[in-house]
């Protein structure tokens, strides 16, 4: 998120109403909520994968 906002110069909450507007419009939303299932298969990648230091200190 900190790339996007840098280089449109915009606060992190415009970026992110951005990105749902064009994202909603391109591909349609519809408003939900994520389920328990949904919720505990992400979390294993999450803790697996995307919480580890090789994730999180990486710069592109």
């Amino acid at each position: 998120m900190d790339p996007l906002r840098r280089q449109a110069g915009l606060p992190r909450e415009a970026v992110i109403e951005r990105m749902i507007t064009s994202f909603g419009g391109r591909y349609g939303l519809t408003h939900g909520k994520v389920t328990d299932e949904e919720l505990a298969r992400a979390r294993e990648p999450a803790r697996t994968e995307f919480g580890s230091a090789e994730w999180t200190a990486r710069v592109p």
